[in-house]
């Protein structure tokens, strides 16, 4: 190494590190980091700096005090009642996540499950369709092909009608979103935003604080969320192709909360304000579901993510049922689980064994044996790529939205999640849970403890990229 690429690699070095002090980072973190910035020359500090300092919170913090001041627009409509003890179970929880949500409990919510690919989206199709004042889509994949043709043409036909149409997709997550569409949508008069645009420049190179979140609002009055982006992969006809996930649609209250978010991200990706009242039509009360809006990122003070998942896990009292396409939890999260299982709870596990990112899979497998001797459960699904974001407490509380059970979307990602209360929802989402478990095989303790030892060192030293995993 020449001594200008040594001097170089040392002043990034110290650098990297430098801000890794500065910025308060979990210790194993900060240790892992610098370990790397030390041991790799001059790639390593620039691997950092790419992909590790929280560079943009402080933007993500502006965003939260543009949108507060108006935050009571949607709120202010829906006359929210108190929670009570006899309506909600466990009233703590429900307390944790409104303390570190932007949104109260809404009231009088319907949802449906869209477990089928082609019924989830000719209901988007249907309702996109149907729309009168304006179609708001925020996703973090929007693929180019057939599918999305579908979609594009349902909205370029609304535009045509003189409903306002906008899309937010993420700038990295929608790379294969091609040229051809922008225009094709944009000559129809479709507002069309990338969030954090992604580009080989240096200050913009990021490949974290990525828009995970995937929504769509027509009019007020209906709403989609979950996990599926739009693409062939999610919403396609079954086949070699087609991964398992779901998404849910609602109408209620949480319609205009959904409308927040949106709002919040629109106002931060373009400068356009939509406060408007005609954003949010008088509301109707069409169910009896309550729901909280986990509205998670960086902008955050707290985890919102990580404190939804962890307060349910603590307060279960029967079972809990977790669904997840990416396995990565913190130590706190790992630990939580564990002690779930030891005090009883029936804790089952679904992971995909087939998964689009192999160092995911091999992490998360290193947590299995601490979990199957505190006595979870734990099953890999078969059939095909598992995509679903699922999980049920007890007999009434359920949590679906974008997010992962990993560092990713704890702490990095801006998400949406729902939790719901509504006993017939509970069982639904169980069913999905117990019908996918049925296509999964079993982890049984003793025959995993016999994997090689080449699959054990793989695992475990995936585990050790868990931090920026």
């Amino acid at each position: 190494m020449s001594s200008f690429y040594f001097a170089l690699w040392v002043v990034l070095a110290l650098a990297a590190i430098l801000h890794l002090l500065v910025h308060k980072r979990e210790p194993i973190s900060t240790v892992s980091w610098s370990l790397f910035v030390l041991l790799v020359p001059v790639l390593g500090p620039a691997i950092y700096f790419s992909f590790g300092p929280e560079r943009l919170i402080r933007q993500a913090f502006k965003r939260k005090k543009i949108i507060s001041p108006i935050l009571s627009v949607a709120e202010g409509k829906s006359s929210q009642q108190e929670l009570s003890s006899d309506r909600v179970s466990p009233i703590s929880f429900f307390n944790l996540l409104q303390n570190v949500s932007s949104f109260p409990v809404s009231y009088g919510n319907r949802i449906t499950f869209l477990t089928d690919p082609q019924e989830a989206l000719n209901s988007m199709i249907q309702e996109i369709s149907a729309a009168k004042s304006y179609i708001h889509l925020e996703y973090y994949i929007i693929s180019s092909d057939a599918i999305t043709e579908n979609i594009f043409d349902s909205l370029i036909a609304a535009r045509n009608r003189g409903v306002e149409v906008r899309i937010l997709y993420d700038s990295l997550g929608s790379l294969s979103l091609k040229r051809l569409h922008f225009r094709k949508l944009k000559r129809t008069g479709i507002h069309i935003a990338g969030f954090l645009p992604f580009s080989l420049i240096p200050q913009r190179i990021n490949f974290n604080f990525r828009n995970h979140r995937k929504i769509l609002v027509v009019d007020g009055r209906t709403a989609f969320t979950g996990g599926t982006n739009l693409g062939r992969e999610y919403l396609g006809k079954p086949g070699d192709h087609q991964w398992r996930d779901f998404s849910i649609q609602l109408w209620g209250p949480v319609c205009h909360q959904l409308e927040e978010v949106f709002r919040a991200d629109w106002k931060f990706t373009t400068q356009e304000d939509l406060s408007s009242l005609k954003y949010y039509p008088p509301l109707q009360h069409p169910g009896n579901a309550l729901i909280q809006v986990i509205d998670s990122g960086p902008d955050t003070s707290f985890q919102s993510l990580h404190r939804a998942i962890f307060g349910g896990v603590t307060t279960a009292q029967k079972q809990i049922s977790l669904m997840t396409p990416y396995f990565i939890p913190d130590s706190s999260m790992l630990a939580a689980l564990e002690v779930a299982a030891l005090r009883g709870v029936d804790l089952k596990l679904v992971f995909p064994e087939k998964n689009d990112q192999w160092l995911v899979k091999w992490a998360s497998r290193s947590y299995y044996d601490e979990l199957l001797e505190a006595g979870a459960k734990i099953f890999e699904f078969q059939p095909k790529i598992l995509h679903a974001k699922l999980m049920t407490i007890d007999d009434e509380l359920t949590l679906i939205g974008s997010g992962n059970m990993d560092i990713r979307s704890f702490r990095l990602n801006f998400e949406i999640t729902l939790l719901i209360q509504d006993v017939g929802i509970n069982q639904q989402a169980q069913k999905l849970f117990d019908d996918d478990k049925k296509n999964s095989v079993q982890i049984q303790t003793e025959t995993f403890r016999r994997r090689g030892l080449c699959k054990q060192l793989t695992e475990n030293s995936c585990r050790l990229l868990a931090p920026i995993l």
